[in-house]
């Protein structure tokens, strides 16, 4: 699940959509949405926790294109964003 809604915000780049918006567009349960979100965001927080722990092995697929999923809150409500941060030059 969480792999559809990075590619939904990433096609959607020019703004930010809550966990609401993003159930309506793509069928789900917002309490789903939530729960993803909240799995990437851990997940991102422990791979920069420990990226210089690790050694840093990375697959071509990894290494095609990274995103970071940006959050913010406004008035009680969260927006999500997807943010390239690098992307290979043959694309």
């Amino acid at each position: 699940m969480k792999k559809i809604i990075v590619e939904f915000l990433c096609r959607n780049q020019s703004k930010g959509y809550s966990s609401k918006e993003i159930s309506q567009a793509l069928s789900l349960k917002e309490e789903d949405i939530n729960y993803a979100m909240l799995k990437l965001g851990l997940s991102d927080f422990l791979f920069d926790l420990t990226a210089g722990l690790i050694s840093n092995r990375t697959n071509a697929k990894a290494k095609r294109a990274r995103v970071r999923i940006e959050d913010v809150s406004v008035g009680g409500v969260t927006y999500y964003r997807c943010f390239k941060l690098d992307s290979d030059p043959g694309e």
